[in-house]
């Protein structure tokens, strides 16, 4: 199975580079691109648990956030 990396509109902000891993419990967004998207931090809520890879690697999260996502051309009525 080969991946599938595609762009995606996130929250009016074009996303390039979007890897689509069904097989994954979290979706991370990096810092950068979150500033990016112009969302105020204040929006994050804390999570204090570190993320797991699957090397066993340990990373620290700055929060969650629930992101309105549309994938192709959102229907009218």
């Amino acid at each position: 199975d080969d991946p599938m990396v595609i762009s995606i509109e996130v929250d009016n902000c074009l996303v390039r580079k979007t890897l689509v891993d069904q097989g994954s419990l979290v979706d991370i967004l990096y810092w950068k691109t979150f500033k990016q998207l112009g969302i105020p931090e204040q929006e994050l809520t804390s999570y204090h648990e570190p993320l797991v890879g699957f090397s066993g690697k340990k990373v620290d999260s700055r929060g969650t956030i629930n992101l309105y996502t549309c994938f192709g051309t959102e229907r009218e009525g």
